[in-house]
């Protein structure tokens, strides 16, 4: 489970060094920042959710008979802007996207937990086993978070 601010903190200030130090500030500036979509999803600098490119979407083929199936250059480049996007991602789980022109829901079905962004702010909506609404709060740091969602390995 992901640890609190106040627990992290008192675990690392026990090992009293630099880096302990250090470790708890970036928590610290990381846990009270506001939570983006591209923190859970692949996203493009921009906030835009990026879907995973095929490479069957990137072959054409060129020349007389027989022809000649070639993969478009695009495609590495697409798949590196997609990595390094998955490589920004924070948090661990299996998302679902769902959008319309005003806001994204990402909704994790393991644990019931959907949460809404848009241009002003991030709210979750927490469900109970038969997917009726328990619970809808906003977000306004990623502290406030249900402690189910955790940090993927390595963040913290």
């Amino acid at each position: 489970m992901r640890p609190t601010l106040h627990d992290y903190n008192l675990q690392k200030l026990s090992e009293l060094d630099c880096t302990a130090i250090s470790d708890v500030l970036n928590f610290t500036k990381l846990t009270n920042r506001a939570p983006r979509l591209g923190d859970f999803v692949a996203c493009d600098e921009e906030g835009n959710v990026l879907e995973e490119p095929q490479e069957h979407e990137y072959i054409f083929g060129v020349g007389e008979r027989p022809r000649k199936l070639i993969v478009d250059p695009k495609y590495q480049i697409d798949r590196d802007k997609y990595q390094a996007a998955q490589d920004r991602v924070i948090f661990a789980g299996d998302w679902e996207v769902v959008s319309n022109e005003y806001w994204v829901v990402i909704r994790n079905k393991e644990l019931k937990i959907d949460l809404e962004f848009n241009d002003i702010q991030c709210d979750v909506t927490d469900w109970d086993d038969q997917w009726n609404t328990r619970d809808v709060f906003e977000i306004n740091r990623i502290e406030e978070l249900p402690r189910e969602i955790e940090f993927k390995e390595g963040v913290v």
